[in-house]
């Protein structure tokens, strides 16, 4: 399997890269826009002499990128809500939006060099495109596009965490090293989790075993919850770490760290999460 990579024209074809916006488009033509390209807004005034030098400035260097950037123009004078709404106090204000977000900005009037830098940190880099591209691809194809964002740029987390998640089971040395140089990122603080996890795993039929005989202790329960984790049984893992919590042995605090650290792997937003946090705290106090 081979894969090319060129980085794509991605201001929608047709598309203008040099347009005037007011408070009715701004949704679709700034927000919705910055998730196929990054959009550069100039918030300007016919009245302002730094706008008028950075204007034609901010257009050409716009024009000469093809499409891998565009320049939305807001009036402030006819459009004070917007201005309002981004806190606009002096101008030219221009903010850079990627993903939907506000990522970077300057106020004031630039000279070239620092406008091409600007624009040089909008521009997703080829690593960046991979990883975007990778999300969409089935696992292998997805673990060679992850491999090619690195051999692009060694140092791009996302790439990283990414290619590590993938590789936690497959082959734990690669992942580890992948995700130590980012720690401590909570997606890499996952990963670790989960590696921690997977090499902690005892003899799983057999912790089963105790506690389908009834006689289960909390060293049991913690060693079946962690076992269970490290399998991606999630859910299962959680009932155990719970149950082990829940009996108030020795184990107890290593139960509930087992369980901190598990609600890090899942995520705050995790229904799972969301349900076991209660139950902990009551079976805690």
């Amino acid at each position: 399997m081979s894969f090319s990579f060129s980085l794509p024209r991605t201001d929608g074809g047709d598309l203008p890269l040099v347009y005037d916006v007011d408070q009715a488009g701004f949704e679709a033509q700034v927000i919705e826009r910055s998730h196929a390209v990054p959009v550069v807004v100039d918030f300007w005034a016919a009245w302002c002499g730094p706008c008028r030098t950075l204007g034609p400035m901010l257009e050409q260097a716009v024009q000469a990128r093809g499409g891998r950037v565009v320049l939305a123009k807001v009036d402030v004078d006819a459009n004070q809500g917007l201005a309002q709404a981004f806190r606009v106090q002096g101008i030219p204000q221009v903010l850079g939006f990627r993903d939907g977000k506000v990522v970077a900005q300057f106020t004031g009037a630039q000279p070239a060099a620092e406008i091409e830098r600007f624009l040089d940190g909008l521009v997703p880099s080829e690593a960046d495109v991979l990883v975007k591209q990778a999300r969409a691809l089935p696992r292998e194809q997805a673990e060679a596009t992850l491999r090619l964002a690195l051999e692009a740029d060694s140092s791009h987390r996302e790439a990283a965490i990414g290619l590590a998640e993938l590789l936690v089971d497959t082959d734990p040395d690669a992942a580890r090293d992948l995700v130590t140089p980012h720690r401590p990122d909570p997606a890499a603080e996952a990963v670790m989790t989960r590696l921690d996890l997977a090499g902690d795993a005892g003899d799983l039929d057999e912790l089963q075993a105790a506690v389908d005989r009834g006689d289960a202790d909390d060293a049991t329960l913690l060693a079946l919850g962690r076992a269970r984790a490290a399998n991606g049984e999630y859910d299962a893992a959680i009932e155990h770490l719970l149950a082990a919590v829940g009996i108030g042995g020795e184990h107890r605090e290593a139960a509930r760290e087992q369980l901190v650290a598990l609600f890090g792997v899942l995520g705050d937003a995790d229904d799972r999460v969301r349900a076991a946090r209660p139950r902990l705290a009551r079976a805690l106090f």
